[in-house]
């Protein structure tokens, strides 16, 4: 975790230290993921491996994070560092500016420099949504915003989605190559094609919406003819460097916030179905662009938030896409829930026709998973047929019993008998996952902490556990002790004793902003989350001499093997003395922990 980047500039550990006391690490991880209340702690899914349920747990007390399956954690930098993947200032100045801190130097230059592949591509993104907007809002763009009109879209939907419009001809391929741009970053932006007959625009004669990536940069479009005769109503940028449609979601680098605001996200298929919910007043609404449905999109909405609102359309096609989509959210951890649109209209023409207050009563009107399956299996399903009957009945239960809330199970259990006339035997729930499960349990135990029969091992754990939580036990290591065995925990311990001098506490948040080594950094996650015994002098004296002992007992086994090895006789006598003496010291150690127990 360097501290400077690569950079010439270095940030003073004073600022590191103020920037991490004006930041709450829940706040900040709030900030990027939904967090919900786990005990005493806050929890959210954890981004740094396949997380389904939420297993990274937040501590306001010790500003750390930790998740228990993976091993990944750390403090508000750590977390902001790896997720962005960015370099230690950059996340300091992240940090600083979601947290309000002012800092003291300018951090636009702490960013580090885009990929130049990717950056041309960007640019010439940009200045293409830069002409295709302007395009529409200059004469030859009127009849197309009288369309838009007519299609509900007003003016400030046009601004804040930047619709476009490329005209026919190669208008757009003029107009990039004046203002100097390289042909070949034109195709490979996909804005441009090159043919049997040359290069011509890929969007002549049709309405242009930018797609954006998670961080808000422009990567594509997806663009409408407005010729009714049209071969295909609407087309897509092709894959490129920047764009790869089944890792995109559109609209989501608006909808993020919003959406962890509102407590859920609402997934539509299409464009115009976004930008009739942002005319109705709300924005928490992505797209997935067709009713394909990847894990890679599910992955960026868990980020949003774990309540996923399907709100595809009511056709054949949208509702067999929902069960499918739902199913993969569900396995993807998502509570999930679906818009019950029965009026037979996209939302774009409830918006047009019934006005935004109908549109959000709509999605109000959301059914449940179970709720869902039932409508849709029996529209699926003659009932009145008995082997459709059974094949329905078979997957509407395994539904069923993949729910934990018992009261569901019987209710819907009891839907089912009533419906088909069939008897159910659901068997057990599925076991909840909770804080005091064993399997939990089993996460939570520190891998590198685990008890081992090495009793020199663990009391040099609980020595280092307690001088992370007391200075009082920093002193008496520093009086009674001095070093340990294992080398990476003497260069923990020496890296405590020199924080110390310099800070009259050890916060842990801040410590662990001063070292470098992932390793040593994940044993100081680990130590903070040992449970051992709170410092007092009696306990760090009882480590202490419990190492002192182990200690006494390797150096008699090491002079034993010597006095085996050794023929001359002075020697052999010399090390019989030592060894004596050492024995008498080791039996004064055992009386006295006989004497205590």
């Amino acid at each position: 975790m360097s501290r400077t980047g690569g950079m010439m500039m270095r940030l003073s550990e004073e600022e590191i230290t103020a920037v991490r006391n004006s930041a709450d690490i829940a706040e900040v991880i709030g900030h990027y993921l939904p967090l919900v209340k786990k005990g005493r702690s806050m929890a959210c899914v954890c981004p740094f491996h396949d997380d389904h349920d939420p297993s990274l747990s937040i501590s306001q007390d010790k500003q750390i994070y930790k998740c228990f399956v993976c091993g990944a954690g750390g403090n508000v930098f750590t977390f902001v560092q790896n997720y962005e993947k960015v370099s230690f200032p950059e996340a300091v100045a992240k940090v600083a500016e979601i947290s309000g801190y002012k800092l003291s130097f300018d951090p636009s230059a702490l960013k580090t420099p885009v990929d130049p592949k990717k950056d041309v591509l960007y640019k010439v993104l940009a200045e293409t949504i830069r002409y295709t907007h302007y395009q529409l809002g200059a004469q030859a763009g009127t009849p197309v915003r009288q369309y838009l009109s007519q299609r509900g879209i007003d003016e400030a939907t046009i601004e804040k989605f930047e619709i476009g419009w490329n005209g026919p001809g190669d208008e757009l391929l003029r107009f990039l190559q004046a203002k100097g741009y390289n042909e070949q970053d034109m195709v490979a932006s996909n804005v441009v094609r090159l043919n049997e007959s040359g290069l011509h625009d890929v969007f002549s004669s049709r309405i242009t919406f930018p797609i954006h990536d998670s961080l808000g940069n422009p990567i594509g479009f997806t663009a409408r003819s407005m010729d009714p005769e049209a071969q295909s109503k609407y087309i897509n940028t092709t894959e490129t460097d920047v764009y790869v449609k089944g890792h995109t979601v559109f609209n989501y680098h608006r909808a993020k916030q919003p959406s962890r605001q509102e407590g859920r996200v609402l997934l539509c298929e299409g464009v115009t179905d976004v930008l009739a919910f942002s005319q109705a007043g709300m924005d928490n609404v992505v797209a997935t662009l067709g009713t394909a449905c990847t894990s890679e999109q599910l992955r960026l909405l868990r980020q949003c938030s774990l309540h996923l609102t399907f709100c595809y359309d009511g056709d054949k096609a949208g509702q067999n896409a929902t069960y499918k989509a739902a199913q993969l959210a569900r396995a993807a951890g998502f509570e999930v829930g679906i818009v019950n649109n029965q009026t037979g209209l996209d939302p774009d023409e409830i918006l047009r026709r019934h006005g935004a207050e109908e549109l959000k009563a709509m999605t109000r009107k959301e059914l449940t998973w179970m709720e869902f399956v039932f409508q849709y299996l029996a529209s699926r399903y003659d009932l009145e047929n008995y082997s459709e009957k059974k094949e329905f009945t078979f997957k509407v239960e395994a539904e069923i019993k993949q729910l934990t809330d018992e009261f569901d199970r019987q209710n819907f259990a009891h839907q089912l008998e009533q419906l088909t006339g069939f008897h159910l035997d659901l068997g057990a729930a599925p076991a909840l996952k909770t804080e005091d499960s064993p399997s939990s349990r089993v996460k939570r135990v520190p891998v590198r902490l685990n008890p081992s029969r090495d009793g020199k091992t663990n009391a040099e754990h609980l020595i280092l556990a307690l001088m992370l939580t007391s200075r009082d036990a920093v002193e008496m290591f520093k009086e009674k002790l001095g070093f340990l065995l294992n080398e990476e925990n003497q260069q923990l311990a020496m890296m405590i004793l020199d924080y110390s001098r310099s800070h009259p506490q050890l916060q842990l948040a801040d410590f662990i902003s001063t070292i470098d080594e992932e390793a040593l950094r994940q044993k100081v996650l680990d130590l903070s989350e040992w449970e051992c015994p709170q410092f007092t002098p009696e306990v760090m004296e009882g480590a202490v001499r419990r190492l002192q002992r182990c200690m006494l007992e390797e150096r008699i086994n090491d002079l034993k093997q010597q006095i085996l090895r050794i023929s001359n006789p002075e020697s052999q006598a010399a090390l019989l003395h030592e060894r004596m003496q050492l024995q008498r010291e080791l039996r004064g150690y055992l009386d006295e922990e006989k004497h205590q127990d």
